[in-house]
């Protein structure tokens, strides 16, 4: 029988790094961490698995599929605006990509286990409160690589039927404001959107 798990990807990140301690420290979840390079030792007795893998890979994503139960999707893992700008190619890739490869799988997961999954999508960019990708030009907000690559995230996901998806505004302080609204959602019960 599949073990029933919370993935966090991008888990070696500041929000990663408060988020497993959190999850372990305060529930009694099961804790898949997956990140590019090998989870910061200090973070493993608190993950049931931890995985080196990319979220492009998806054959890792249908082993992990095989092996999980997966109820709650942690999207951490992106590149970020100032490296993105440098890279504009590998940020699209990783950042709409890889984003959509994660629901595809929590789409899979809902269907299989017949209850949506929970998906949360942390975005600083949201955080301008500026609706679309035209306002966001004209307020020189999208100028970064992250303001062009979350709003094919944004349609993406609002496309997505079947996952309970959360998008959160991180607070640049600390990651322990951002972990702060993530209590609430982790016993919530998952419903249908809409």
């Amino acid at each position: 029988m599949r073990q029933k798990v919370v993935l966090v990807t991008g888990a070696n990140g500041e929000i990663g790094h408060g988020l497993i301690r959190y999850l372990a420290e305060n529930t009694d979840v099961n804790i898949v961490a997956l990140d590019v390079v090998p989870l910061d030792k200090s973070l493993r007795p608190f993950c049931s698995a931890y995985i080196v893998g990319d979220i492009l890979d998806q054959m890792l994503l249908g082993r992990m599929v095989v092996e999980h139960e997966i109820s709650t999707i942690f999207h951490l893992a992106s590149i970020l605006s100032t490296k993105a700008e440098y890279n504009p190619e590998t940020a699209h890739r990783i950042n709409v990509e890889g984003t959509l490869n994660l629901l595809r799988l929590a789409v899979e997961q809902s269907q299989w286990q017949g209850t949506p999954v929970k998906f949360v999508y942390p975005s600083s960019i949201a955080a301008y409160g500026i609706p679309t990708l035209e306002e966001k030009n004209k307020a020189g907000a999208a100028k970064k690589m992250n303001g062009t690559t979350l709003p094919r995230c944004m349609a993406a996901i609002s496309s997505t039927a079947k996952t309970w998806v959360i998008i959160m505004e991180p607070s640049i302080a600390s990651w322990q404001q951002t972990v702060a609204p993530l209590r609430r959602l982790i016993s919530a019960p998952c419903a249908s959107p809409g």
